[in-house]
């Protein structure tokens, strides 16, 4: 028998609760704005005020989306935390308020909003009061790029698409530090103080390797824009850039070749938008398409093999970086209670400390996103095309079409694309939280000294090698964009 399974059971209840209450009503508000209200507006009277105001609606529906999203999100995950760590202890979580705990954040967050909101003596009210709202802001419009990115770039959410979008992505995840040292000085306490210059510093030292880890995956692209790396990983687990950047792409079109699969074909070297080019046939047998992917035989395969294992290297750099720039064990230095109290946070109370709280884990939450986009294919099944073409789904398929027929033809309610997208990308982000939360429950906390040296002795000159060995490895490995 599992040890603890009632209690394994139970989490996976709340996970299932959760994220329908999360995602449904994200899903309709997002319907409702930017498709019904729209549709009504222009069969009702289609004038050009009434399409003015359609298109807004429609302009906006991003930003509502993320609105209603992030603080039910933050409820979810703050039990999910909760629940996940007892579990790692073989305790039991907060189990009172609803059905085994159910509704227990909801409860503390009505609580933090009726809490009395206070400003201490000698503190700078102003500076004090902007700070959460500088942490907070990032949150909603930081990640909108990868909005389009995970939604499979549906319509809705294309006006959020960027061509630099992972630059802008990470313009604003530089801002979280300011509003933390704002905290730390404005606060009039030396415990924020240090707190806040502790973030500072922790910051300059990560940034560094979290920006060279995603420089390095956009080198591999050929791109910056998320959605088109998002695109380049699709057909399975060996196009992600985990697996290589386009390493074993050659190995998946050789085998989709061998077994006669249908399938959309890739960009070749040969291709180009130059009329006078003399066409290349392309590839037709399994050897033509290794040898047209791996020119350069054994040197190209040990290159490929250089690439994915740079690639797992890329991935650990990111994720360590990530959790140094939003403070998650054990690189929570700039609070480190035993140390710091609270640190940049110790003297605030009410909305603005939710404030902080609700940005931590919505932050939590947006750095799972573009670990998912950018290594592990975004909202693309894992099962390979050529393996998922061979599987008998067809009278699945046509049971699913019959029940959803009138969601998708009828009230457009569900676009499949964007559903099976958003499903993969909700698996794979509440993946990568949960390993967050296991190294939380895993690993004590760092030292001061021991963070900085192991930011800049050990992850800056791990990331610059990574970095120039994918730059020499990829030239002798055709990676197609």
């Amino acid at each position: 028998m599992i040890p603890n399974a009632p209690e394994i059971g139970k989490l996976l209840f709340i996970i299932c609760f959760w994220i329908c209450a999360i995602f449904l009503p994200v899903w309709l508000v997002s319907w409702a704005v930017g498709v019904l209200l729209p549709m009504l507006l222009e069969q009702g009277s289609p004038s050009m005020a009434m399409t003015a105001t359609a298109e807004t609606l429609r302009a906006l529906t991003p930003i509502i989306s993320v609105m209603v999203f992030i603080p039910i999100n933050a409820m979810f995950m703050v039990l999910y935390e909760r629940r996940a760590l007892a579990l790692f202890t073989v305790r039991l979580g907060p189990n009172r308020v609803g059905p085994d705990g159910l509704l227990q954040t909801a409860a503390d967050a009505v609580k933090l909003l009726f809490k009395e909101d206070i400003t201490p003596r000698g503190a700078d009210a102003f500076m004090f009061t902007l700070a959460p709202i500088i942490f907070f802001a990032p949150s909603i419009f930081g990640a909108l790029p990868l909005l389009a990115a995970i939604t499979n770039n549906h319509s809705l959410y294309q006006i959020t698409n960027l061509p630099t979008g992972i630059f802008y992505i990470l313009a604003a995840a530089s801002l979280p530090v300011v509003a933390l040292v704002m905290a730390g000085w404005s606060s009039n306490n030396k415990y924020s103080l240090v707190g806040g210059l502790r973030a500072a510093a922790q910051a300059i030292s990560y940034e560094i390797p979290l920006v060279l880890s995603l420089v390095t995956v956009c080198l591999m692209a050929g791109s910056l824009d998320v959605v088109k790396i998002a695109q380049q990983q699709d057909g399975g687990i060996l196009n992600w850039n985990i697996a290589g950047g386009g390493a074993l792409r050659g190995l998946d079109k050789a085998i989709q070749t061998k077994l006669g699969v249908e399938t959309t074909p890739l960009i070749t070297p040969q291709q180009s938008s130059d009329p006078t080019e003399t066409p290349v046939a392309a590839p037709t047998t399994f050897e033509e398409v290794i040898h047209q992917y791996y020119p350069f035989e054994f040197l190209s395969y040990i290159s490929a093999g250089v690439l994915i294992f740079c690639s797992f290297i890329l991935l650990g750099l990111y994720l360590t970086g990530a959790c140094a720039e939003i403070n998650r064990i054990p690189f929570d230095l700039p609070e480190a209670e035993s140390e710091l109290v609270s640190g940049y946070n110790t003297e605030y109370s009410g909305i603005k400390f939710a404030i902080f709280f609700l940005a931590e884990f919505t932050n939590l939450f947006i750095v799972s996103s573009i670990a998912t986009v950018m290594f592990l294919g975004g909202g693309d099944n894992p099962i390979p095309q050529w393996l998922l073409n061979k599987m008998p789904l067809e009278p699945i398929q046509k049971s699913l079409g019959a029940i959803l027929s009138p969601f998708i033809n009828g009230l457009h309610l569900i676009d499949p694309d964007t559903f099976w997208a958003a499903f993969w990308v909700i698996f794979k982000v509440y993946t990568f939280v949960f390993i967050a939360i296991l190294i939380r429950g895993t690993l004590p906390r760092f030292r001061i000294d021991q963070l900085m040296d192991f930011g800049w002795k050990r992850l800056v000159p791990l990331s610059l090698i990574a970095f120039l060995v994918v730059v020499f490895a990829r030239v002798l490995v055709v990676c197609h964009g």
